[in-house]
């Protein structure tokens, strides 16, 4: 596959962006879309062509990424009028990135093969800093010849793309890792709750728990990052769609969940709450940390270098 083939890529947020970013690095021509035009004006600046939707993207294009938000948009885009399976020829393909359900892939996937066309679902771990220096790892289920046909062109967004087994098989790694990932990140912040109300400086404490068996890439990102005062490319909303479809796929594998529905509903909380204007992530980091009485527990100007070495750090509003 030479990277004169067209690609079209549909849904240019925070991480869909990045990845269209990194595909026009490569040297592909690339035909965009998105429901905001200015979403795109920075790959427009780079060559990418503008389509006015997605049926327009896949006329121009012999594969079509998307990266959306949810089951619902991915179909709309690609079953619904002016959508991308509107415009596909046969012997082209469709490679759908985002946080989806099995079962939407698997509906898309048999639709597609009878149409001739190679679909793949292709979810991505790795957030904005593996989308930023094309590092992502992606979990791809579908037809392993489609695997291989269009691995050269997944390994322009990943360092690792990993064939997960038939359709919907990417979906399912995806949502196992968000399931574990959500879990991991709730009881890092009420565990550091404890040691911050305790009167532990918050910097010092991220320090000592990095050798140790507490250490996990969730203490170093998403608690790192608040300590910085940053921001995460994940919004609230989706967090919880994120885990509302893990939900999903225990309960129809007949798993006994008892841990990820608490989560859920502990994200929940936080939305019925009317916080979810606060779009970030992080948010759930704050909200945990009031809930505990701890209040603006953390300065969060501090300086954090690279490693997490703080050199400064502050604790005010201590109730303990």
């Amino acid at each position: 596959m030479e990277n004169e083939i067209g690609i079209g890529f549909v849904g240019l947020g925070n991480m869909g962006n990045l990845m269209a970013g990194c595909i026009l690095q490569s040297g592909y021509d690339l035909t965009i879309h998105d429901i905001r035009r200015s979403a795109g004006r920075n790959l427009e600046d780079q060559g990418a062509i503008w389509a006015e939707n997605p049926r327009e993207v896949a006329v121009r294009s012999d594969v079509v990424l998307t990266s959306l938000p949810g089951p619902k948009e991915v179909e709309s885009v690609v079953l619904g009028k002016n959508g991308l399976f509107a415009g596909l020829d046969g012997g082209n393909g469709y490679i759908d990135t985002s946080t989806n359900a099995p079962g939407t892939m698997r509906k898309i996937g048999e639709i597609g093969a009878s149409r001739g066309f190679h679909v793949l679902d292709a979810p991505v771990s790795g957030g904005i800093f593996g989308a930023e220096k094309a590092a992502l790892t992606v979990f791809v289920g579908g037809a392993r010849e489609d695997f291989e046909r269009y691995r050269p062109l997944l390994g322009a967004i990943g360092a690792k793309v990993i064939y997960m087994g038939t359709a919907g098989c990417g979906n399912i790694t995806k949502l196992v890792n968000n399931t574990m990932m959500f879990i991991n990140f709730l009881g890092a912040c009420e565990g550091m709750a404890m040691g911050f109300k305790a009167g532990i400086d918050p910097q010092t404490l991220l320090d000592a728990v990095h050798p140790s068996m507490g250490q996990s890439i969730i203490m170093e990102r998403v608690m790192g990052l608040w300590l910085k005062g940053k921001e995460m490319a994940s919004t609230a909303d989706l967090a919880l769609k994120d885990i509302h479809l893990g939900v999903e796929l225990g309960n129809e594998m007949g798993i006994p969940l008892e841990i990820t529905p608490l989560v859920e509903a502990m994200m929940k909380r936080f939305d019925d709450d009317g916080r979810r204007s606060r779009d970030d992530m992080i948010a759930y980091v704050q909200d945990v940390m009031e809930r505990s009485g701890l209040g603006e527990l953390v300065n969060r100007d501090q300086v954090v270098d690279g490693t997490g070495a703080s050199q400064s750090a502050a604790v005010h509003n201590r109730t303990a």
